[in-house]
């Protein structure tokens, strides 16, 4: 059960550091806080899709699909998050 509850904490962690560095990598490229090499750190990469699917139940539709692209400063984030769940 705690083995569990820890790998829940894992992905939690994993995917806040990943959000808090796509928002840091937003506001670099809108401030362009580096000049050009911004460019660099916030270029997004695909890394897999998986195209949305729609089921029509004719009283409504629901359409469900997955895009994982992250930029460098994301990835950044992901590192420092593991690096501070690591520490707990």
């Amino acid at each position: 059960m705690l083995r569990r509850k820890r790998g829940i904490v894992f992905f939690l962690f994993i995917v806040t550091g990943a959000i808090v560095g796509g928002l840091v990598g937003d506001i670099l490229q809108t401030t362009q806080f580096f000049g050009e090499s911004t460019k660099f750190l916030v270029q997004k990469y695909e890394v897999f899709t998986v195209p949305p699917s729609t089921l029509d139940f004719y009283v409504m539709k629901i359409t469900a699909g997955f895009d994982f692209r992250p930029n460098l400063v994301s990835i950044l984030g992901m590192m420092i998050a593991l690096f501070i769940f690591d520490r707990i």
